[in-house]
């Protein structure tokens, strides 16, 4: 038997290396050039569709999936609802590849709430239901919801600060 070599053990990789890009969001910084270009954080400056897919394909890193997506929202949102065949239409008039679409950016903007994917009530086994897009608010909620969780924190902490200031003051020496 061949006697083992000492050496440097195998090191343990981390569980994994980062967050999956089909989760993340780009978020740049507020006071950045990119916040500035779309408007600032004025609400009273619309941004459009390419400027809020930006935060889920991010034009400067994933120029090709920022262009299919924003012109895929574009489409959800004239439409009632999306089919198989007005896919098969944009990705004829757009010559975008099926593939990116259906396999990137479609289960994203799902995942992200954006849009919503629903199967029609309407199909048999053998042909199977087809794929009905619609747009969605589940985005709007979820964000929403973070943005009032946290300022419940700062208000709640603001709060708590005056009242033991104000407490200090009154109390005699």
């Amino acid at each position: 038997m061949a006697k083992k070599k000492p050496g440097n053990p195998q090191p343990t990789l981390p569980p994994t290396r980062g967050i999956p890009a089909d989760e993340s969001m780009w978020i740049p910084r507020h006071y950045g050039k990119e916040i500035r270009e779309k408007g600032g954080l004025d609400k009273t400056i619309i941004w459009g569709i390419e400027d809020i897919t930006d935060f889920i394909f991010p034009k400067k890193y994933q120029p090709t999936y920022f262009k299919v997506a924003s012109d895929f929202l574009k489409i959800v949102l004239e439409k009632d609802e999306v089919t198989k065949k007005e896919i098969t239409e944009f990705l004829n008039k757009k010559q975008y590849s099926r593939s990116t679409l259906e396999n990137k950016i479609i289960p994203k903007l799902v995942r992200f709430g954006l849009i919503k994917r629903e199967r029609s009530l309407e199909g048999t086994l053998k042909k199977g239901r087809s794929l009905i897009l619609t747009e969605s608010l589940t985005f709007t909620n979820y964000l929403e919801r973070i943005a009032f969780a946290w300022n419940s924190q700062v208000s709640t902490a603001r709060r708590n600060k005056a009242n033991q200031n104000s407490d200090e003051e009154i109390k005699p020496i």
